[in-house]
């Protein structure tokens, strides 16, 4: 075979060779009849639980919430929550003087999980240690609201209550009057005829650090 033929024939096996090589890295295509669907667009499941904003308790509540209501200023604070047979999640909120609001359960030592009984709080909350403070400056006392909110669904907002959030969850019940029914020792609203719609019992605990 001559050198010419040789060569023609080494340039055509070799552009054979690299035809192959390149057909094995595309990938197949699909018959035209056939069609290809995209992957599915993965959407994150969204946290189970309901707003501050849902919250309704129907002006009625079954929670009780009984203890002191005078303490002396660095004294440990307790009082015994009862949910008189209710079962849900549990939220313990403040609100001071100075109309300051804040969460004392849930918290990372006391995590959140569904509750129904009677219980001493926080004793039975991650056995936390909770004092008396007076922030007022020359007053003779310093008021302190404790709120118990019972919820059937996690409350997902919980750390944006406020004052106001509060107040239209009661139900718009008078806290003057509630607090006079009660002298202070025990916050045990029943009133109001019971309301279907209600998703929150709440109680609520008022006093003074001396």
């Amino acid at each position: 075979m001559k050198k010419k033929q040789l060569y023609r024939v080494s340039i055509l096996v070799a552009t054979a060779i690299f035809a192959i090589g390149c057909s094995h890295n595309k990938a197949p295509k699909p018959p035209k009849h056939l069609k290809v669907n995209k992957p599915a667009r993965v959407v994150p499941a969204k946290p189970s639980g309901i707003t501050i904003s849902q919250l309704n308790s129907g002006g009625v509540t079954k929670l009780a919430l009984k203890g002191g209501h005078k303490f002396k200023e660095g004294e440990p604070i307790n009082f015994i929550i009862d949910t008189r047979g209710a079962e849900g999640y549990l939220y313990v909120v403040y609100s001071d003087s100075s109309g300051e609001v804040g969460v004392l359960y849930p918290n990372p030592k006391a995590p959140l999980s569904p509750i129904s009984g009677k219980y001493i709080f926080p004793k039975d909350f991650g056995n936390m240690t909770i004092n008396a403070t007076k922030d007022c400056k020359g007053c003779k006392e310093d008021k302190t609201i404790i709120y118990a909110l019972l919820s059937k669904e996690p409350i997902l907002d919980i750390r944006n209550i406020n004052q106001n959030y509060l107040e239209q969850i009661r139900g718009g019940q008078s806290l003057q009057a509630s607090i006079a029914k009660t002298k202070g020792i025990k916050m045990d609203l029943d009133a109001g005829e019971n309301n279907s719609n209600a998703n929150v019992n709440i109680g609520v605990l008022e006093f003074v650090v001396e």
